[in-house]
């Protein structure tokens, strides 16, 4: 039994391996493909914006910072007494010639002066939630939530890279 468990997680490791590597054959001149970003932070793109990355178009739709959040019956962001949910609602088109696997990103936050990178998003198994190892057709798109636990005491100015792309959203001042 133990066998077939690491032989399941061995091959959902792969899947995921190839799927984040593959296909560098693009021509990487990303700045010719982003459309022109315009938001008075560092030049950014803003929310509601379309973005052209290698792969795809991305748009942040909305943003939203939360203590706690009941998603349904059985998942919630518990209300954690040193953490608040940095919720992203974005939605990803691919735009390639084949299937590519969408990656969830970064959030960049300046606090006190420092430069803050969070890259690792909650995983909630409810659909419209997370990028679980997700792989979009060519020409489809999907919106989901992406969520981040920050630390209850950061505040800032913020910033979201997708991932596999070259371009940044101002999401705002977390406050």
């Amino acid at each position: 039994m133990k066998k077939i468990l690491y032989g399941v997680i061995g091959v959902l490791v792969a899947i995921f391996l190839i799927g984040t590597f593959a296909g560098g054959d693009k021509d990487s001149n990303s700045s010719a493909s982003k459309t022109e970003k315009t938001t008075e932070t560092n030049n950014y793109s803003k929310v509601g914006e379309t973005v052209k990355d290698d792969y795809f178009d991305v748009t942040v739709n909305s943003v939203d910072v939360v203590n706690s959040k009941k998603i349904n019956d059985f998942e919630e962001l518990k209300a954690e007494k040193d953490a608040k949910y940095l919720i992203i609602n974005v939605t990803f088109k691919n735009t390639d010639k084949e299937s590519r696997m969408v990656v969830d990103g970064s959030v960049f936050i300046d606090y006190n002066g420092t430069k803050y990178e969070y890259d690792h998003t909650e995983t909630i198994l409810e659909d419209g939630w997370g990028l679980f190892l997700d792989q979009l057709n060519p020409l489809t798109a999907k919106t989901t939530n992406i969520v981040y636990k920050i630390p209850a005491e950061i505040t800032g100015n913020a910033t979201y890279k997708p991932g596999r792309g070259s371009s940044e959203f101002y999401l705002g001042t977390i406050k």
